[in-house]
């Protein structure tokens, strides 16, 4: 009986991040910053990259010989943006959201093709909203965040931390 060696799969140590998407205009909800929260909260406000690749994302599709919508962007634009600036390889979503993730991760790959990125799908992980506010989105990420129990301090030191996207 002969026995198949499998390849060591390398595992990637992933942080979990509490994300408050107050920077996100497709978000609804009244930003409400959670009391308490056994993770890094930061606020998306404070990293304006993610707004200016999901921006970059949208107008790869816009057609500028018409007029551009009022709202810009799509959710799936600030996910994608999400995936390639802070390395997000899960999301903790509702399951009916799992068209717009994959749209989002087709988003990423592209932009990140276009522009010689690096580019990891992002993978959903269910989970249920019920017991936290609209605007904050759970994600695990490669990219470590430090938790001082401090949304500005949190938010500046992941901000610093972000690698420099060649674009």
């Amino acid at each position: 009986m002969t026995q198949t060696i499998q390849p060591a799969v390398k595992t990637q140590t992933l942080h979990k991040i509490h994300l408050l998407t107050d920077g996100n205009a497709h978000a609804f909800g009244n930003s409400q910053t959670p009391s308490r929260v056994s993770h890094a909260l930061i606020s998306e406000a404070m990293l304006p990259q993610i707004r200016t690749v999901a921006t970059l994302i949208a107008a790869a599709r816009h057609d500028f010989c018409q007029t551009s919508p009022d709202i810009f962007t799509e959710e799936a634009d600030f996910f994608a943006a999400r995936i390639l600036v802070l390395g997000v390889r899960r999301f903790h979503l509702d399951i009916t959201l799992t068209p717009m993730l994959k749209t989002a991760n087709r988003r990423a790959q592209a932009f990140a093709k276009a522009h010689n990125l690096s580019f990891q799908a992002a993978e959903i992980h269910m989970s249920l909203h019920n017991r936290r506010p609209a605007d904050l989105l759970i994600i695990e990420t490669e990219q470590p965040a430090q938790t001082c129990g401090n949304i500005i301090t949190d938010s500046l030191n992941l901000a610093r931390s972000l690698p420099q996207l060649p674009l």
